[in-house]
């Protein structure tokens, strides 16, 4: 038996965020949704379907503002101003009090364009926790082949903290409906005996309210 962490993001979407909410819901399963800031700007309405989601008990999070380039990629002093104080400004109270953070990946690419020195030493200094993850099922771009791959995925360790969007595909604002099977998803892995927790791994977290937890000298220049 593995437990398994659910985590979602790029939302929130007015039609498939209070669908996975939904799912969650009658599966008494408990998550976190990192959350892209400039959505909560566009759409203002939105700001109610993370409502729900702080008061079903879920965690909101902070995935960038703009959700375009990784942090390291932003050639400016103040990309942390930019990308994730204002993120963390537009959520507000929303936020959950440890300044849960995820950083854009690009697609999942990890290396050490994640992030710059600065951007880490604003972050220690903000009192952030920075949350990474292990598994990637690539729901963005395969909505039907996602599931499986992310079973197959699950029996290859202890503990997964796994990445599924609530707003999967691109440009901005279209989707793919990958979360349409999300519940097949949760049915097979409880089959298999699997537990859901809504802490994350411990290998996911790389700082914790601003207390570095392991070397992440790979992900910065």
């Amino acid at each position: 038996m593995a437990k398994l962490t659910l985590t979602f993001d790029n939302g929130p979407h007015a039609v498939w965020t209070p669908h996975v909410l939904d799912v969650l819901k009658a599966r008494a399963i408990k998550t976190t949704f990192f959350v892209v800031g400039r959505r909560l700007l566009l759409w203002p309405e939105l700001r109610g379907v993370l409502e729900r989601a702080r008061d079903e008990g879920h965690w909101i999070a902070n995935h960038s503002y703009n959700h375009v380039y990784s942090l390291g990629d932003i050639d400016r002093d103040d990309a942390y101003d930019v990308e994730v104080k204002s993120t963390f400004d537009v959520l507000g109270d929303l936020a959950h009090p440890d300044r849960l953070y995820r950083p854009f990946c690009n697609a999942g690419i990890v290396n050490d364009r994640v992030f710059k020195k600065i951007d880490v030493q604003r972050l220690q200094e903000d009192g952030a926790t920075i949350v990474f993850f292990n598994s990637l099922p690539h729901d963005w771009d395969d909505k039907e082949g996602w599931v499986g791959r992310a079973l197959d995925d699950i029996e290859t360790r202890d503990w997964s903290t796994i990445v599924l969007h609530d707003i999967a595909g691109y440009p901005d604002n279209v989707d793919v409906g990958a979360m349409a099977r999300l519940d097949e998803f949760i049915t097979i892995a409880l089959e298999r005996g699997h537990e859901f927790v809504q802490e994350f791994s411990p290998d996911t977290i790389l700082v914790e309210r601003g207390k570095p937890l392991q070397d992440i000298g790979f992900l910065m220049h």
